[in-house]
């Protein structure tokens, strides 16, 4: 598949901070519509967000919560950022037969990914083809924190978590292992949908992470959801009140009706 017209042009743009670690035929999109940062903000600032959200999209007809068991948070905290996409695959030619002849592993996208990111967004990697190998490591943590993103999303491992924590960055993954993705995996699309815990995800959606695990807002519902999810947590938090006041359940059913506890 050979880049488009488009693609090409918005790639010159960066022409002097790429390394060239990305073929352009795998970038489906270079620049991606994001989430409003002042709704970022409002995110932020609900305290059950995952939670809260999760409630919001089953009223709409959208599950997409990943949960916590399946996805685990590395370093705790909250997380809220647009999605930047990546998708890896197992690379062609066995790791072996590259190492023993010093061939040059398969590109895995490195800085130039961060390069096409932008500070605040959540890196989101789809690699569940190898869950013995790392998808994301130290040196990627350091560009990753250093350009400011939130965070990130990865189906499948990660390696140098002492690292991460030191950095202060919010990560999310399948699992941990010390085996390197390099030789092993090769990256197949930049910023396009990707599968997470059998979510789908596509650029820009809304990813929100915390202790419960994670949720994903579809970017056209972004506005919506967090108008009703400050509703909610507005009439929780009368709700919460009332019963450690000791109200009675006649007076606490009238804030919020039992049958939505």
């Amino acid at each position: 598949m050979k880049a488009t017209q488009e693609t090409a042009n918005e790639l010159a743009e960066y022409a002097d901070k790429l390394l060239g670690l990305i073929s352009p035929e795998k970038i489906r999109k270079v620049k991606i519509e994001r989430v409003d940062p002042a709704l970022i903000k409002r995110y932020e600032a609900l305290e059950d967000v995952t939670s809260t959200v999760a409630d919001i999209l089953d009223e709409l007809g959208i599950d997409s919560a990943i949960p916590g068991h399946e996805i685990c948070s590395r370093s705790g905290g909250k997380m809220v950022g647009s999605a930047v996409t990546v998708r890896y695959v197992p690379a062609r030619i066995a790791s072996g037969f590259n190492i023993a002849h010093q061939q040059p592993s398969a590109a895995l996208g490195g800085s130039d990914i961060v390069t096409l990111s932008q500070a605040g967004d959540v890196l989101v990697i789809e690699s569940n083809c190898d869950q013995a190998v790392s998808s994301f490591g130290g040196i990627m943590a350091t560009s990753v924190a250093a350009a400011g993103l939130a965070g990130l999303v990865v189906e499948g491992n990660v390696r140098d978590v002492a690292n991460m924590r030191k950095l202060g960055l919010r990560v999310w993954s399948r699992g941990i292992t010390p085996r390197t993705g390099k030789h092993r995996l090769e990256l197949a699309d930049f910023n396009g949908a990707v599968h997470i815990a059998g979510v789908q995800i596509r650029p820009g959606d809304l990813i929100l992470a915390d202790d419960d695990g994670i949720v994903v807002v579809p970017i056209a519902l972004a506005e919506t959801v967090i108008n009703r999810a400050e509703a909610a947590a507005s009439s929780e938090g009368l709700l919460i009140d009332a019963i450690a006041r000791g109200d009675s359940p006649s007076d606490v059913v009238k804030i919020v009706p039992s049958h939505k506890w």
